[in-house]
């Protein structure tokens, strides 16, 4: 990475960077409740399903009855009993969240993630650092979810900096080499302590964001 760029604006993915997803304990709840085995609800929330969700191809409502049809289950749930259980996914990863804040007074500070509209509610609702950030793209708003380059071109371009300027942080791989193919600068995230080194060698104009 060249450290001699600028940063003028750092991207953040949220799952898997601020916040921690982990639906274990949400899918043994939906087992419970349908009567059917853990493994049918995790078979049933299929790739093809989970795409067109995260696209907005599909909003909650026909993603449950595609979810409840795929399981198979005799049960009857109401939709608000469903969002109840499928909102319950998301923890705040402290650490970064802390990051986030400083970094936000300092330059400008984007969201840039594949999610849906349930968790995007939730997210509002409960983590604060929605409404502190510039602002964000989310793939079922825009019809496009990361690796795809149309999600990142949106990001840019609502932003208005350059991407040589911009710092991009994501916990896949995929998403990372997909935005360092549009010249956006990147840090893959793995954790907090691995995460600070990489600032600190790659970016040390931010170090003092740490």
């Amino acid at each position: 990475m060249n450290t001699r760029k600028t940063i003028k604006a750092i991207f953040f993915d949220i799952g898997g960077v601020l916040v921690r997803v982990d639906s274990s304990a949400a899918i043994k709840k939906l087992s419970s409740r349908l009567k059917v085995d853990e493994t049918h609800i995790r078979d049933a929330m299929s790739r093809d399903l989970m795409v067109k969700y995260e696209k907005g191809h599909l909003d909650s409502n026909q993603f449950y009855e595609n979810l409840l049809i795929n399981c198979a289950s005799s049960e009857k749930m109401e939709l608000s009993e469903f969002k109840m259980y499928w909102q319950d996914v998301l923890f705040p990863k402290e650490r970064m969240i802390a990051f986030l804040d400083r970094a936000i007074e300092h330059l400008p500070t984007w969201l840039l993630s594949n999610t849906n509209d349930f968790h995007y509610e939730i997210l509002v609702e409960k983590f604060p650092f929605m409404k502190k950030v510039n602002g964000g793209t989310y793939s079922f708003m825009v019809a496009s979810m990361k690796p795809e380059s149309l999600i990142y071109e949106q990001a840019i371009r609502k932003c208005g900096e350059l991407p040589q300027h911009i710092l991009f942080i994501d916990d896949l791989e995929e998403n990372v080499n997909a935005a360092r193919s549009l010249g956006l600068n990147t840090i893959l995230y793995t954790n907090f302590n691995a995460f600070q080194a990489e600032l600190r060698g790659s970016y040390p104009e931010l170090g003092h964001l740490l």
